[in-house]
């Protein structure tokens, strides 16, 4: 995890506050929409709860689609990715598989 993910997700030095996600791979799933840099993955944009991190979803919640829109419009038709959040580039894939598997790794001591 990069330093400024880690400063983002302090609790990733210490001991984990909330339970652990399942990880998943379900490709008929819809998936929900996160900020990759929010402390907490547990609420999608559109408000739905979640426990689970699902890597292999195919079609995106369209709540969250156009909550993500009306956040930052034009979002979806830059071809570079950026956080509809706050219009900064989001991390690197690297970075988001190292938070993807801290956050649904054991629990910390």
């Amino acid at each position: 995890m990069s330093p400024a993910a880690r400063e983002q997700n302090a609790d990733a030095l210490g001991a984990r506050t909330e339970p652990s996600f399942r990880l998943d791979a379900d490709p008929d799933e819809i998936g929900h929409l996160v900020c990759c840099r929010d402390p907490s993955w547990r609420t999608a944009f559109c408000g739905a709860e979640a426990d689970t991190v699902n890597v292999a979803v195919e079609t995106l919640c369209t709540m969250c689609v156009e909550r993500a829109e009306a956040m930052w419009p034009g979002c979806w038709a830059d071809p570079e990715r950026f956080c509809p959040v706050d219009g900064q580039s989001c991390p690197d894939e690297h970075d988001i598989d190292l938070r993807i598997a801290w956050e649904t790794g054991p629990p910390t001591a």
